[in-house]
């Protein structure tokens, strides 16, 4: 029992990056995947991806984040029943909650923390890929209830990967054009995608910055000679 506490202990002291390797895993994983097992595949690494967060967050007792897990199971079973597209929109929602969850942790922990270290960096950057995840799943739940919201887009079993890589377009400002909001509420989505990426990106770098101009500092203060009793 010590070793597993002692293993977990670990564990828990690199869960940011943990929890990024899951992150990426998620978005650029599936790429590999036959167009027909797209959809099968992203749901497998949907799940790995709570089940990483439910794990590396264990000790906190993250009920909320098991819950999720278990809605995203129960729904992706349903949609081998029910049909993909419309239980997809119902998964992102619970996977929303899981991103929103984990992100005021983050907000927690860069807030928190005394100096920069690779795992605040790591703690940042699963941020902001959280993000493009939520906008993910918020452009699907749109074109499920709106279909035609976007221009370009694929049916199934491409319409999560499509919209999954319109999201992170538009979090980098890249704006190839290939895919296009006609709906006012998919430009509207898009905008507020936006904002919340240029916000989340000067709070980073502000946060950041300033705890690193405060570590030299105070590194420089203490070499600093002590003056010398008068």
């Amino acid at each position: 029992m010590s070793y597993l506490r002692s293993s977990y202990a670990r564990l828990a002291r690199h869960r940011y990056k943990l929890l990024l390797a899951s992150l990426l895993l998620l978005v650029l994983g599936s790429g590999f995947a036959p167009a027909t097992a797209d959809p099968h595949v992203f749901a497998a690494l949907l799940l790995q991806n709570l089940a990483v967060g439910v794990l590396v967050f264990a000790k906190e007792k993250p009920l909320l984040l098991l819950l999720c897990l278990l809605a995203v199971v129960g729904l992706e079973v349903a949609a081998q029943v029910w049909g993909w597209s419309p239980v997809r929109a119902h998964t992102g929602i619970a996977y929303s909650v899981f991103c929103f969850s984990i992100t005021l942790r983050i907000f927690r922990k860069v807030l928190g923390a005394g100096r920069v270290s690779p795992e605040l960096l790591a703690a940042t950057t699963c941020g902001f890929v959280l993000l493009g995840m939520v906008g993910t799943f918020l452009f699907v739940l749109i074109e499920v209830v709106q279909p035609g919201a976007f221009a370009h887009v694929p049916p199934e079993p491409g319409l999560v990967q499509a919209l999954n890589y319109f999201s992170f377009v538009t979090l980098l400002t890249v704006g190839y054009g290939d895919i296009v909001p006609l709906s006012n509420v998919a430009r509207k989505a898009t905008v507020l995608l936006g904002l919340l990426g240029h916000f989340y990106d000067l709070f980073v770098v502000s946060v950041i910055v300033g705890k690193y101009v405060g570590g030299v500092v105070e590194g420089v203060e203490d070499d600093r000679p002590a003056a010398p009793d008068k």
